[in-house]
């Protein structure tokens, strides 16, 4: 049973996609709670994440030395979050997945044109420029440091991605197997593509030691791979098909009473 924050929440969410209702049904009501992501729930997996991520960075930075990237605490925050995201979320599915019999019906949907886009840039484009780096300019340690907090980037990202698309479809009808397309396609920017090209921006702002016009580039290429998530989210955000939501809103002007 949702709380009432949460029941709010869901309202708000249904009514967004075009279906407004009084109250969602009970499986939908337990669907849709899952997105809520509490302090409570999540601070057993933040610590699980953190702590290792902290002595992680410390590590990393240590390894390549003063001319790696100062990115690198930047980065391993984003691991810790974004696992910790999705084991709160992918926790309670579990536990609703329990509940009721495998889907039967239509397997979930593949992330779309746009987010495979703001993958395939992120990570390529960023290891092209890491090793024109490596390759045309002295900032070889900067090269490779910030090469293999990609490579990282990329298996956490990559973890997160199969952990949604192979986990089985939690739906009782066509309505709520809608629903859980729509949140799957909202759970997977977990794994967002710009977390791996936004982090290096520290380098520009903080004042390491680039080679000239580097910077440029590097913002260039966060922006694009920023506006990309963001075409690819909005994309996604598509209205739910016809169906029993739950119980129908009021008429207009329906009082409740009966007249005298």
């Amino acid at each position: 049973m949702s709380t009432k924050a949460e029941r709010t929440m869901i309202l708000r969410w249904l009514a967004g996609r075009g279906r407004p209702v009084a109250a969602p049904t009970p499986f939908l009501d337990a669907l849709l709670a899952t997105r809520n992501v509490t302090i409570r729930r999540a601070l057993p997996w933040l610590l699980l994440f953190g702590v290792p991520a902290l002595f992680g960075a410390i590590g990393y930075h240590s390894l390549f030395g003063p001319g790696a990237t100062v990115s690198t605490p930047a980065y391993f925050a984003c691991f810790a979050i974004q696992l910790t995201m999705w084991l709160s979320v992918r926790s309670r599915q579990r536990a609703l997945a329990k509940q009721i019999r495998p889907w039967r019906g239509a397997a979930h949907e593949r992330p779309g044109g746009w987010f495979i886009a703001a993958a395939a840039l992120a990570y390529g484009g960023g290891a092209a420029l890491a090793l024109v780096l490596y390759f045309a300019t002295p900032a070889r340690t900067y090269a490779l440091s910030w090469l293999g907090l990609l490579v990282l980037s990329a298996v956490c990202s990559s973890s997160i991605m199969a952990g949604y698309l192979r986990a089985p479809v939690l739906a009782v009808d066509e309505p709520s197997a809608a629903v859980y397309r729509a949140l799957l396609a909202e759970n997977i920017h977990t794994a967002a593509p710009a977390l791996a090209a936004v982090p290096p921006i520290l380098d520009v702002a903080l004042g390491n030691r680039l080679p000239s016009g580097y910077g440029l580039w590097l913002a260039a290429y966060a922006a694009v791979v920023v506006a990309m998530e963001l075409v690819a989210y909005v994309r996604s955000r598509r209205p739910l098909p016809p169906g029993h939501y739950g119980d129908p809103l009021p008429a207009p002007g329906f009082s409740g009473s009966t007249p005298s």
